[in-house]
């Protein structure tokens, strides 16, 4: 892509929990100040017993309540915002294909939906056969990362193809992708593990909040893992100067689910792009060793990171014994001590309020609702 092109998940029963329906509309026209920028916007079923999305639901709202927030949503960003919307069907509970198809096209198809996302590929090819003029994009949760790969989803009808959260760290397969003609949705920014195997595991967590269900144990939140910053400098992230040179090989990248306002993360990342101005790292991850930093780091300036950290640490295989590096430790030690109040309140924190959830946050740079 020239220009940056974001798509941005967006629920309506998760965005606020006092005036869900009030809050959907207020961003809906804050966002519109950078449509140029937005592709589409992703929404998950209403009902996940039809089609999960990979993420839980609430449970204090009935699934009529969460219908009508959701049609509701659609009819007014059609009458005022017109954002290409985009339905989330890339994780099924169950084989009943005929029961997503119908649903479909008994409530989604009349009211102008024409794109989806879908991960299982006997569903996009139903789709596809039954609505030609649909847009079908991959999913992250295929784990697809090569050409043979998009080739399966492309003989099946996928057009934009959204491959594994490994390859942010992997640009030459990224590259070699672009050429060979493939249009890939990119998650570059979000900071899950490498090759995590809670990811990869037929019951990781995506298993868990598919089902709304509470997993007490992540391989990314244990304390030895999130506190090791190798396994943080190895993660699926890189900085915006990072992503400046591989968005030739993009067609749309992922807009990471900041700890604040849609739109302040939209025009974070626009600014970064278009003015090379430092933002925290931190404030995008979406991953569980998120929290721990936030405590016990805080301020991760994406300005601390040039080309050769990268390329160092993609063709790492964390054997720093033997080869007598330390270079993903000096670099924490660095950027810790431009937290020295972070280091002070994690410190007494720590002491007081062992849940993460609970810790103390520097509001020089954010305040606690926003980052955790």
């Amino acid at each position: 892509m020239e220009q940056l092109k974001v798509t941005i998940g967006f629920s309506p029963q998760s965005i606020d929990e006092i005036d869900p329906q009030q809050a959907v509309q207020n961003n809906l026209l804050q966002m519109s100040r950078y449509k140029e920028y937005i592709y589409d916007l992703h929404f998950p079923h209403y009902n996940p017993q039809i089609c999960a999305s990979g993420r839980p639901v609430r449970g204090d709202i009935s699934l009529d309540q969460a219908r009508v927030l959701t049609m509701n949503m659609i009819l007014w960003n059609r009458q005022n915002t017109r954002f290409k919307l985009t339905l989330l069907l890339n994780y099924l509970l169950h084989d009943n294909y005929k029961v997503v198809a119908d649903n479909f096209a008994e409530e989604f198809y009349p009211l102008g939906i024409r794109s989806v996302v879908a991960a299982d590929l006997e569903l996009i090819k139903r789709l596809k056969d039954r609505f030609p003029d649909l847009e079908i994009q991959g999913s992250c949760l295929s784990h697809r990362m090569t050409e043979a790969d998009y080739e399966e989803e492309r003989k099946e009808g996928v057009v934009l193809h959204n491959p594994s959260v490994n390859i942010i760290r992997n640009p030459a397969q990224l590259e070699k992708n672009a050429r060979a003609g493939y249009a890939q949705k990119v998650i570059a920014f979000e900071g899950c593990l490498n090759q995590c195997p809670d990811e990869n595991s037929t019951y990781g967590h995506r298993w868990y909040l598919a089902r709304s269900l509470k997993q007490y144990s992540s391989f990314c939140t244990k304390t030895r893992i999130a506190r090791d910053p190798r396994y943080f400098f190895k993660a699926n992230w890189v900085t915006v100067q990072q992503f400046k040179k591989l968005m030739p090989y993009m067609t749309v990248v992922k807009l990471p689910r900041c700890r604040s306002s849609i739109s302040v993360a939209l025009s974070t990342v626009i600014d970064a792009v278009q003015n090379n101005t430092p933002y925290n790292v931190v404030d995008f991850l979406g991953a569980g060793y998120q929290e721990y930093l936030a405590r016990d780091v805080g301020w991760v300036p994406s300005d601390v990171f040039n080309d050769a950290f990268f390329e160092t640490v993609q063709a790492c295989s964390m054997d720093c014994k033997e080869r007598g590096c330390t270079l993903c430790f000096d670099k924490m030690k660095q950027i810790k001590r431009l937290n020295y109040k972070q280091k002070r309140l994690a410190k007494r924190s720590g002491i007081k309020h062992p849940e993460p959830h609970l810790w103390n946050i520097d509001k020089k740079w954010r305040s606690q609702s926003n980052v955790l």
